[in-house]
């Protein structure tokens, strides 16, 4: 299969090993649940994450990854890997201020659920190698990232081997912006500490932080206005009997004197406190920075927008009482409410049924309705409110004396309901220009959007100077063209799209790939069909398939294979994971594909075919250290040679010991077979392989190897029964 790293990575995820560096965490976070998905390629990568899982327990948070996991290690290279049937946890719980080198065998994502670390929170950097966490939730350019560490920075690198470092007297940044999700390699001369910058915007829709309290709310626009979408929760709760004061400590009441309802409908407050005891309409008050207190106008604006009968600007929202047609049913809330009065909540506003404190003392009617101050006052002793009923689809527009207890929304200060486009498609791998490159080469990019919307890509590709459309709406930053050509020149570029219908068109970048290479035995075998890949090994003067093949489509064993023009295969015990170990299992007409001339291709990949009995002869005399080829003795029935099935069976697999010595490199493995009753058996025992060579219509030659017996097997067996393969190639070159 392919690998998408270099063996420098390896190297270097083997010197992290080598250091340790001490990492506290901030406990700095929301109380509201967020999930963050991160990309996991297949072979090395660097991952970190920004949110603090419930149960940090490493193992726990990767659980649904682990069929495709191959280990974690962390900086001070502890691991979290299998040791025998049995996965060891050695790191502990996961830290977010860290990042971990992960190898996967396959690609697969990774979701981590909790809440979000402050993206400020400090990261100790100790001198030495060790792998950072990255904890902001957009990108940031990594030369201003480590702006203040740089007296004692040596240089940062990424998964794909790009650096921030310096060259003679000059910072260079292959980098470009770092990213959610990654991790990444920092080698210091020095301790220093490490703080990533502020969030540059706040995009509405998005949670909105408060770090007053560390209270999160969601936020949601409708029409021009950005809206909090959750009731303000700020203050030290008061009793519900005392009036609050301007003493300089924001203060609440909780429905009932009970704080689970300051956490389910927010604070309720009297109108000089949300004011900060100002009466100047459209303050900030108690409201976060960037918000204010809406005034009788925005409300109205708000109800115009909603109504589906009455815009902004009718002459009905000057009206007091209940007015409008279902602007209260599209803003209530679609549960909670009293009887059959929820909302449909068309627009995300989400009010909720939070009750008031009365002006006299008192609570009132929770689930029933809910109240929200304008900071419009209508003399020195009241102010306007709007009211929604369970039992009206309207709002009511009223004023009450600025003693009673309401809940508030805060309005963002701008909105800009202008989304931006994505930014431009960069960090091309090839890179622009780049020559040499391999016929398997993947294409990958970088791209952000200044809001973090989420974004599809169009690919173009081909050998044309303006390459044509492969790929539509594509959501990966990686493309597998296919196998290329050699020596040949190709163009691709990237058209990037967010989901508010802005586009951004990236160069068109080219590359080379490599020039023609002969392929050696010794090499890896790629299998274009399945694009697998097979080790190789020259015995004698024959090169052999070191692994057994695995091609085609699994069967239930207890059905027959047929020439249906598709390649089948047995997996033992119908478990797919068996042909990823031990590779699949045929029966011989399948292999033939239908026909009985010895030194068939048959399934085998082009150049290759299925060996005959006598090239199963070449090889045990090569390889038996008593009988050479051409010994009388191979042509025996059952068991022959003297150690032949020891110098061919694997090191590790067999059964109670009975391992061989691999002295050749054929690796035989013990992967069972599929009897002609359609039943597995003996895995980890024994293993046989088809000759292309019948004995009769009904039963042809096979090579077996046990696990208790250094000799090899030869007899026949019935063609139905599933046994492995090994092909051989056709004309060998050292």
């Amino acid at each position: 299969m392919k690998n998408f790293y270099t063996t420098g990575l390896i190297i270097l995820a083997l010197i992290i090993t080598q250091t340790a560096f001490p990492q506290k965490e901030n406990n700095l976070k929301s109380p509201k649940d967020n999930e963050q998905q991160i990309e996991l390629s297949e072979g090395y990568s660097f991952i970190s994450s920004r949110i603090i899982a419930e149960n940090p327990n490493m193992q726990d948070i990767l659980q649904n990854n682990l069929v495709n996991l191959e280990f974690v290690r962390n900086s001070q290279g502890f691991m979290l890997q299998k040791i025998g049937p049995v996965w060891v946890n050695n790191i502990g719980d996961w830290v977010n201020t860290e990042g971990y080198l992960f190898k996967m065998s396959a690609t697969d994502q990774l979701a981590i659920s909790g809440d979000k670390i402050d993206q400020q929170t400090p990261i100790e950097l100790s001198t030495g190698y060790q792998l950072i966490g990255y904890l902001p939730d957009e990108a940031f350019d990594t030369e201003d990232v480590f702006e203040d560490v740089m007296d004692n920075l040596v240089f940062v690198r990424n998964t794909a081997g790009f650096m921030l470092q310096k060259i003679g007297p000059v910072w260079v940044n292959n980098i470009g912006d770092m990213q959610p999700g990654e991790g990444y390699l920092v080698k210091m001369n020095a301790e220093d500490v490490l703080i990533y910058p502020a969030s540059s915007s706040f995009t509405c829709g998005n949670l909105l932080f408060d770090p007053r309290n560390e209270q999160t709310y969601e936020t949601v626009l409708i029409g021009n206005q950005c809206w909090m979408a959750e009731n303000l929760n700020i203050g030290e709760m008061i009793d519900g009997s005392i009036d609050m004061t301007d003493n300089g400590v924001i203060e609440k009441y909780c429905y009932d004197n009970n704080t689970v309802n300051c956490n389910e409908y927010g604070g309720l407050y009297q109108w000089n406190e949300i004011m900060q005891y100002s009466t100047t309409q459209g303050v900030q008050g108690i409201c976060p920075d960037n918000w204010y207190l809406p005034t009788d106008d925005d409300w109205k604006i708000l109800e115009g927008t909603v109504d589906s009968q009455y815009p902004v600007g009718d002459p009905i929202w000057d009206n007091y009482s209940f007015r409008g047609f279902d602007a209260g049913l599209n803003l209530k809330s679609s549960s909670g409410w009293y009887g059959t009065g929820n909302g449909t909540d068309l627009f995300g506003f989400t009010a909720l049924p939070g009750g008031y404190r009365a002006y006299n003392i008192g609570f009132y009617h929770i689930e029933g309705h809910a109240y929200f101050w304008s900071s419009t006052e209508l003399n020195s002793s009241s102010s306007l409110y709007r009211n929604l009923k369970y039992s009206k689809n309207d709002v009511n527009r009223s004023f009450s004396n600025k003693n009673a207890g309401f809940s508030v929304r805060c309005l963002q200060n701008e909105t800009t309901p202008t989304n931006l486009p994505p930014e431009p498609p960069s960090s091309p791998n090839p890179e622009d220009d780049a020559v040499n490159q391999s016929i398997e080469t993947d294409l990958s990019w970088t791209c952000t959007d200044p809001e973090g919307d989420p974004l599809t890509y169009d690919i173009y590709f081909g050998t044309e100077a303006t390459p044509p459309q492969v790929e539509t709406g594509q959501t990966e930053t990686i493309y597998d063209p296919g196998i290329l050509d050699y020596e040949t020149e190709y163009f691709w570029k990237i058209v990037a799209h967010d989901d508010h219908s802005n586009t951004t068109e990236g160069p068109v970048w080219s590359f080379q790939t490599e020039e023609v290479i002969i392929w050696q035995c010794g090499s890896p075998l790629f299998d274009p069909r399945n694009e697998q890949t097979y080790e190789t090994v020259y015995i004698g003067e024959q090169c052999w398939m070191a692994e057994n093949l695995n091609i085609g489509t699994m069967i239930n064993g207890s059905e027959d294979m047929t020439d249906n023009g598709i390649i089948e295969k047995y997996c033992y015990n119908d478990i797919t994971a068996n042909c990823d170990e031990y590779g699949g299992l045929y029966q011989w007409n399948e292999i033939m594909q239908y026909t009985s001339l010895q030194g068939e291709q048959g399934i085998c990949p082009a150049d290759w075919h299925i060996p005959t009995d006598d090239e199963w002869k070449i090889l045990e005399g090569t390889v038996d250290s008593q009988y050479p080829v051409g010994d009388p003795i191979w042509n025996n029935w059952g068991w022959n040679g003297y150690d032949v099935g020891l110098n061919l069976k694997s090191t590790s697999g067999w059964y109670n010991n009975g391992n061989g010595i691999d002295l050749y490199g054929f690796t035989a493995l013990p992967g069972g077979y599929r009897f002609s009753n359609c039943n597995f058996y003996n895995s980890e025992k024994n293993c046989y392989f088809w000759s292309s060579t019948k004995v009769t219509d009904v039963v042809s030659f096979y090579y077996g190897l046990y696990y208790d017996n250094n000799k090899v097997h030869r007899y026949f067996k019935d063609n139905a029964e599933g046994i492995s393969m090994r092909c051989l190639k056709n004309e060998t070159i050292r």
